[in-house]
């Protein structure tokens, strides 16, 4: 509940943002709502509104700066909604389900100012001003969600990323303009005069051939053998003079490579699609778990994965030992592929994996045929 004036009506958050008329000019919103908390047991209703609007700026500005914002909104654990500009209709429930936006600006204030508000009080104490501690808040945040429920296009970024900046540090490469942090509107160019093409140059048949070289290992290598599809991928950008292309937006490079990484991982999970790759006769094939595209409710975010085949498993007509070993494979997939920091070892054998998990190495190959037939796509 918020502080309220006399005159002012009871207003939920959401409403608040609605009606309340945004105060402009309005320095150091979030050091003045901070300051505002201290001794408070609620907040100001005027001081929450200019931190809440403030908020959902610098948010919205961060997630354009990604390339998020034209992204399902399952990728930063937003589900059920097809874009960020998709809203509810009116009151329909609590301002989390008022909007994809809505919801995130949501877990972004708990983010900042429930699990971090001790933290901010301290900086508070030895400084005049936090606003910009919480715009670096922001892009932890950010960071952190889109980590977790895309977790193929964060890798593929941050790929990306090494092998731009292994260039940058030879003098092969330059920032044009843009952030010289390397973000999806950082204009790079192969000399310092270069001129991007305009209209932009169409990357992706170009992608098309690199991931034929770097799939699968571009989503599953560890360690020493990442480190060699960074040099990799650094090779592949340093031909990109030959084929005309002398300058480029990071975005427009990242955007192609993501697309084509996550149809061509998807034909791993799948059987008999176009792309997959057959496992060899007596070894294991073990695809890391894929954030399947999102668009609206019939697609959710990456955690739904795991439930959904964990339910599908449960609810399955099998008999009770096949749904027990189909279970006990699924969450070894699971752990295998969620330990970061693990190299890249060869794919165990169906019966060295029978072995381990105590299962007959003949009822293996059903048992992944199953699996594909659960996996959504």
């Amino acid at each position: 509940m918020l502080k309220r004036r006399p005159s002012t009506q009871f207003v939920t958050p959401h409403s608040c943002a609605l009606r309340w008329p945004r105060r402009t000019n309005m320095p150091s919103v979030f050091t003045a709502f901070v300051h505002g908390l201290e001794g408070a047991r609620t907040p100001d209703a005027d001081l929450f509104h200019d931190a809440w609007h403030g908020l959902r700026a610098a948010l919205v500005s961060e997630m354009k700066k990604r390339g998020l914002w034209q992204s399902p909104p399952c990728y930063l654990g937003v589900c059920g909604w097809e874009s960020w500009d998709s809203e509810g209709p009116q009151g329909s429930g609590t301002f989390r389900s008022q909007s994809a936006l809505g919801e995130l600006v949501a877990d972004c204030y708990a983010f900042i100012f429930v699990d971090r508000l001790q933290s901010l009080k301290r900086h508070l104490e030895e400084k005049p001003d936090i606003d910009g501690l919480v715009l670096l808040n922001i892009r932890h945040f950010l960071h952190e969600r889109q980590r977790i429920h895309d977790p193929l296009g964060f890798r593929i970024f941050e790929l990306l990323r090494a092998a731009v900046e292994e260039a940058l540090s030879s003098g092969e490469l330059h920032v044009l303009a843009g952030d010289g942090k390397i973000r999806n509107d950082t204009l790079l160019g192969f000399r310092p005069g270069a001129e991007p093409q305009t209209p932009p140059a169409d990357l992706e048949p170009i992608v098309l051939r690199w991931n034929d070289e770097l799939m699968p290992a571009l989503i599953i290598a560890r360690t020493r053998q990442q480190t060699a599809v960074v040099r990799q991928l650094r090779e592949c950008l340093l031909e990109l003079p030959r084929r005309g292309i002398e300058a480029f937006r990071f975005k427009d490079l990242l955007d192609p490579l993501k697309r084509d990484a996550r149809r061509r991982w998807a034909a791993l999970l799948g059987e008999g699609e176009e792309g997959a790759v057959a496992p060899s006769p007596d070894a294991v094939q073990v695809p890391a778990p894929l954030p399947p595209e999102c668009s609206g409710e019939s697609q959710q975010s990456f955690e739904h994965l795991t439930r959904s085949v964990s339910t599908s498993i449960d609810r399955m007509e099998a008999d009770q030992r096949t749904r027990s070993q189909l279970m006990t494979l699924w969450h070894y997939l699971w752990r295998q592929h969620g330990e970061e920091g693990q190299e890249a070892v060869r794919p165990p054998s169906y019966r060295q994996l029978g072995q381990h998990l105590n299962i007959p190495r003949e009822r293996l190959p059903g048992l992944f045929a199953l699996l594909r037939q659960l996996v959504p796509r």
